[in-house]
C-alpha cells in the first residue's frame, strides 16, 4: 500500500500542487496564517511566469492525451527547478485560492509590463489592473474547467475579446464622416498644417461632433494641444512663404536713398531719350531741305514777354534771353519798318525742341551763357518753358500740314517726340516731393517713406514702381521686396494674440485670414512668382477650413433622443428618465470623448489626413482586416501560455501521528476532506 508521501509525489508529478496543511492540524496563530498566505501567493508568481512558456507544453500533453508531463510543460519545468534548487513551487502550505490567483495574474501583468497590448496601459496602475483581472478570470477557470487548458484559455480570453469588440464598435462610432478631397489636394493641405477630419471634409455633422468633443473637458488635453500646434503650423508656413516672396530687403534709410536715386536717374533718362530719339528721327527729314515757319513760335514768345514785368530786376535776364529769340527770328525792313518772320531749318527745330523739352521738365535751360531761368521759381520756369515749347510744336504741326519737303518723315518724328514728351510731362507733374508730402527731398524721413509706400493709392504706387523698374538702379528689386516685407510683417504682427488665456493659441488664424483678404487686390504685387501666389491661395484655403464650424452635437443617440424613443415605445416616466441617463453613459463607455479626441486631434496628422483621403477597395479592406486579425492573434499568442498553465492545486496531507499504519479508508477520508475526489 502506498504511503501519503508517495501519493503526494505522484500528484506533483502529474502537475498538481500539494499542501502540507492538514485539516487535522491544530489552528495556528494569525501571523502563521499570514505567512502561509504569503508563501502560497509568492509561489504562485514564479509558477505563473513559468506557465508563459510551459502552458504550450501543457496544451501539447493535453492534446496528446499523455499523463506523463513533457520536459517543456509547466510541471516538467517546475520539477526540473525543484531538483536543481530544492525550491518546490508545487507544494504550498494551504491557501490554494491565493496561489491560483497569483499564478494566473503574474503572466498577464508581466506581458503588459513588457509592452504586449492588453486591457490596460503600460503603467503601474495598468499592470496592477491586468494582474487583478487575470487573477480573477484564472481563478474562475480553475473552478469551471480544471482539466482543460483549452477551456481555461477561452475563459481567460473573455475580457480581451470583450475589449476587442467594444474597441471595434467604438472605432465605428469614432470613424470620421464625409467626402474628403483628393490625395493630391490633401497632401498639399497637410504641408500647410494639421486639419481635423471635419475641417478636411467640411462635413457638417462631423464638424458638430468635433465641436462637442473639443468643448467637453472629458476629451483631455489633446484638443488644446492640437489647436496650439495648428496655430503654430500656419504661422510657420506664412513666415516661410513671406520670407521667400520678399527676398533681400533694405532698411528704411537705404530704401529712401534708392527711391530718390531712382527718380533722379529716371528723369535724366527721359530727357536723354527725348534728345536721342529726336536727333535720330529728325535726321531722316533734314536732307529733304524743308523750312519751318516760326510765326506761331514768335507769337508764343511775345505772349510770355508780356507777362514778365519790365521793372522786375530779377527777371531781366530771362526777358533778355526771350527777346533774343524774337529778334533772331524777326527781320525789320529799315525803310518800311515792316517785320518779317524768318523760317528755320529742320535741324535747328530739332535742337530747340530737345532743349525746351528738357527745360519744361527740369525748369532750367542753358544755351551757352548759363541758365536763363536763374532766379525764377521752378514752377514759373517750367510754365514759361512749356509755352515756348508749344510754339515750336505748333510750328512743326503747321509744316507737316502744309506739306513742306520731308513732311512725311517729320510726322513720324513729331509723333515719337510727342510720346516722349508726354512721359516727361507725366513725370514732372508727379514729383517725388508730392508723393511724400514734403517741400524738398531733403525733408524725407525714412520711416515715413516706408509708411507712405505701403499706404499710397495703387495707381500712385504703380507709378513709383514703374519709375523704379525703368531705372537701372540695382536696388530697385530690393526696394520692392522691402515694401512686400513690410506688408507681410503687418499681417503677422496683427495676428499675434496678446493677453489671452494660457491655453489659447498665440497666433490668430482668423485675423491672419482677414488681413490677407484685405490685400487680395495686391496679390500680384505681393507674390509676383506664380508658385508663391499658389501657396498663398493654398494657405487661405487651409485657414478657411479651420474656421469652418457647426453647433456642438455628439455623434450617436443623445439623452433627449433616448427619452423620446423610450416614450414612443410606451415606456413610463421612470423608464424614460432612466434611458435618458443610461444610454449616453453606455455610449460614452463604448466611445468616450477621449476616444473621439484620439481620432479627431491626431498628432500624426499627415498620415491621418492622407488615410482619410485614400479610398479603399475590397482587397485593401480585406488586407486591413487580416492585419487586424493577425495583430490580435499575435497579442493573444503572447498571453496564451500563461492562460493554459494553471492546474488545480491538490493538498494531500500527512495525517497526525497515530499508533499503527493508516488504513486505506483513513487516506481516502483525508483526500476527500481536501477536495480531492
Amino acid at each position: 500500500m502506498a504511503t501519503l508521501a508517495e501519493i503526494e509525489a505522484e500528484l506533483q508529478k502529474r502537475g498538481e500542487t500539494t499542501s502540507s496543511e492538514s485539516v487535522f492540524s491544530p489552528k495556528s496563530s494569525s501571523l502563521d496564517e499570514f505567512k502561509k498566505f504569503a508563501e502560497s501567493s509568492l509561489k504562485g508568481v514564479p509558477s505563473g511566469l513559468i506557465n508563459m512558456v510551459g502552458g504550450w507544453g501543457n496544451l501539447y500533453d493535453y492534446l496528446k492525451g499523455s499523463n506523463d508531463p513533457s520536459a517543456f510543460s509547466s510541471t516538467g519545468i517546475k520539477q526540473a527547478i525543484s531538483k536543481l534548487t530544492g525550491f518546490n513551487m508545487q507544494s504550498i502550505p494551504g491557501y490554494r485560492g491565493a496561489y491560483q490567483f497569483a499564478e494566473a495574474g503574474a503572466p498577464a501583468a508581466a506581458a503588459t509590463a513588457m509592452g504586449v497590448p492588453g486591457l490596460f496601459n503600460r503603467t503601474l496602475p495598468g499592470v496592477a489592473g491586468e494582474f487583478g483581472v487575470a487573477g480573477s478570470t484564472g481563478l474562475l477557470s480553475q473552478q469551471v474547467a480544471p482539466e482543460s487548458p483549452v477551456a481555461q484559455l477561452l475563459l481567460q480570453s473573455t475580457p480581451y475579446v470583450a475589449k476587442g469588440g467594444l474597441k471595434t464598435i467604438g472605432g465605428m462610432m469614432t470613424k470620421p464622416e464625409g467626402t474628403f478631397p483628393s490625395i493630391a489636394d490633401t497632401q498639399a493641405l497637410s504641408q500647410v498644417g494639421r486639419l481635423t477630419p471635419g475641417e478636411l471634409s467640411l462635413n457638417r455633422p462631423q464638424l458638430a461632433t468635433e465641436a462637442a468633443v473639443e468643448r467637453t473637458p472629458a476629451s483631455g488635453q489633446k484638443p488644446v494641444e492640437f489647436r496650439q500646434a495648428q496655430a503654430g503650423d500656419i504661422e510657420s508656413y506664412l513666415s516661410n512663404l513671406f520670407n521667400k516672396a520678399s527676398g533681400k530687403t533694405l532698411n528704411p534709410t537705404e530704401t529712401t536713398q534708392a527711391v530718390v536715386s531712382s527718380f533722379n536717374n529716371y528723369g535724366k533718362s527721359l530727357t536723354s531719350k527725348l534728345k536721342s530719339d529726336a536727333r535720330t528721327d529728325f535726321n531722316a527729314a533734314k536732307n529733304a531741305g524743308g523750312m519751318i515757319d516760326t510765326s506761331k513760335l514768335v507769337s508764343s514768345v511775345d505772349s510770355v514777354l508780356q507777362t514778365i514785368p519790365a521793372e522786375a530786376p530779377s527777371l531781366s535776364g530771362l526777358r533778355n534771353n526771350l527777346q533774343k529769340i524774337v529778334d533772331e527770328y524777326s527781320v525789320v525792313d529799315p525803310a518800311t519798318g515792316q517785320k518779317t518772320i524768318q523760317p528755320i531749318s529742320i535741324d535747328r527745330l530739332q535742337k530747340n525742341l530737345s532743349a525746351w523739352g528738357e527745360a519744361a521738365y527740369s525748369g532750367s535751360a542753358d544755351f551757352g551763357a548759363g541758365n536763363i531761368f536763374e532766379g525764377v521759381a521752378p514752377g514759373q520756369a517750367k510754365g514759361i518753358a512749356k509755352t515756348v515749347l508749344n510754339g515750336y510744336r505748333e510750328a512743326l504741326d503747321d509744316a507737316i500740314q502744309q506739306g513742306v519737303p520731308g513732311a512725311d518723315k517729320l510726322k513720324i518724328a513729331r509723333d515719337k517726340f510727342k510720346d516722349n514728351l508726354a512721359k516727361i510731362e507725366q513725370f514732372s507733374n508727379r514729383p517725388l516731393t508730392k508723393a511724400f508730402d514734403v517741400a524738398d527731398v531733403t525733408e524725407l524721413v525714412p520711416e515715413d517713406v516706408m509708411t507712405k509706400l505701403k499706404s499710397m493709392p495703387s495707381s500712385q504706387r504703380q507709378f513709383l514702381v514703374d519709375v523704379m523698374q525703368n531705372n537701372p538702379n540695382p536696388q530697385v528689386n530690393e526696394v520692392l521686396n522691402t515694401i512686400r516685407r513690410s506688408k507681410f510683417d503687418d499681417v503677422l504682427g496683427a495676428s499675434q494674440v496678446k493677453g489671452g488665456a494660457a491655453t489659447d493659441p498665440t497666433f490668430s488664424i482668423k485675423t491672419a485670414l482677414t488681413e490677407l483678404n484685405k490685400k487680395g487686390s495686391e496679390f500680384s504685387d505681393l507674390f509676383p512668382n506664380q508658385t508663391d501666389l499658389n501657396q498663398a491661395k493654398l494657405a487661405m484655403n487651409w485657414m478657411q477650413r479651420v474656421l469652418s464650424s457647426e453647433s456642438p452635437q455628439m455623434a450617436g443617440v443623445t439623452g433627449a433622443e433616448a427619452y423620446a424613443f423610450t416614450g414612443a415605445a410606451g415606456g413610463g416616466a421612470q423608464v424614460r428618465l432612466a434611458s435618458k441617463e443610461i444610454i449616453p453613459y453606455i455610449r460614452n463607455l463604448v466611445a468616450s470623448p477621449a476616444d473621439f479626441a484620439d481620432v479627431i486631434f491626431n498628432p500624426d496628422y499627415r498620415k491621418a489626413m492622407v488615410d482619410l483621403a485614400t479610398a479603399k477597395n475590397m482587397t485593401q479592406k480585406t488586407a486591413d482586416a487580416l492585419a487586424t486579425l493577425s495583430k490580435a492573434s499575435a497579442t493573444l499568442g503572447a498571453r496564451a501560455g500563461g492562460m493554459m498553465g494553471q492546474t488545480p492545486p491538490q493538498e494531500p496531507q500527512p495525517v497526525p501521528e497515530v499508533a499503527g499504519t493508516p488504513t486505506l479508508q483513513d487516506i481516502e477520508n483525508e483526500l476527500k476532506s481536501r477536495g480531492i475526489q
